[in-house]
């Protein structure tokens, strides 16, 4: 393992093992103000390190992690200088970086699937666009890649025509953009159900107030609002479920599985 992916996975495991103790009250309140002193120096230390350290063995700077944490790191210190409010517990606040990064890499011609899903306009439903985008792990593994194709990495679906047939969904995309309005859907009296996961997913979803759906939310950070219930930062597992679910023989499952998750259902 290069220097570089060495030093990238011991701070996060380092973040990883601060943020858990932190969660669980066993770090000294002392501690803190040391803490928030140094740290923003430290994740642009590492930001820096990341970018330039593979330089001296002749490989390619890491520059996804690199640029994040000099991101982050810069960030909290201008919370420092009152420029504006970012703490360090903010990070999982920076999923648009994986979009701007994406779209860099478009400029240097990598390789990516783009699927747009448009259900009013049947005839042309699905449009897909095909780029590269290549880190060190597809690389390594470039063989096996061109074996299994290109793979869908945005993918942006909108379901709000009248009468759109609600079908079963098994979606998993790298960064997601979804919405549904179930109030013009027809819905079979059957259970749907409709699962989908990824690194990033954007899910706004209106429904009506007699439809019966269960909702099974996994993200480790990211929004979450269901009706007048909202969670937010640092995610558990949500498991939800409407009144009448039980009793009902139209309903849909919902099954959602993203590393940073911004979900919205509106009942109207």
């Amino acid at each position: 393992m290069s220097f570089g992916k060495l030093l990238g996975a011991l701070v996060i495991v380092l973040l990883g093992i601060y943020w858990l103790l932190d969660n669980l009250n066993l770090i000294s309140q002392g501690m803190m103000p040391l803490f928030d002193m140094y740290f923003p120096f430290l994740a642009v230390l590492f930001g820096v390190l990341l970018i330039v350290a593979p330089l001296f063995e002749r490989k390619k700077p890491n520059l996804f992690w690199g640029l994040l944490f000099l991101i982050y790191g810069g960030l909290l210190l201008a919370d420092d200088s009152g420029i504006l409010v970012f703490k360090w517990a903010d990070f999982w606040k920076l999923w648009p970086y994986l979009i701007i990064y994406f779209g860099l890499s478009l400029l240097f011609g990598k390789n990516v699937t783009v699927s747009v899903t448009d259900e009013h306009r049947r005839h042309r439903k699905h449009r897909t666009q095909h780029f590269t985008l290549e880190g060190e792990d597809e690389q390594h593994h470039r063989s096996s890649k061109r074996a299994e194709g290109p793979y869908t990495f945005v993918n942006e679906s909108s379901f709000k025509h009248e009468n759109w047939m609600v079908k079963p969904m098994n979606e998993r995309v790298r960064i997601g953009d979804y919405t549904f309005d179930f109030t013009k859907a027809f819905i079979p009296d059957e259970t749907i159900p409709i699962t989908l996961s990824g690194w990033v997913g954007n899910i706004r979803m209106t429904m009506p107030e007699d439809l019966a759906y269960r909702i099974q939310l996994r993200a480790k950070v990211g929004d979450a609002k269901i009706g007048d219930d909202k969670q937010s930062g640092v995610l558990r597992n949500i498991e939800y479920q409407t009144p009448n679910y039980n009793e009902s023989t139209r309903r849909i499952n919902f099954s959602f599985d993203f590393q940073v998750i911004d979900l919205s259902v509106a009942q109207v």
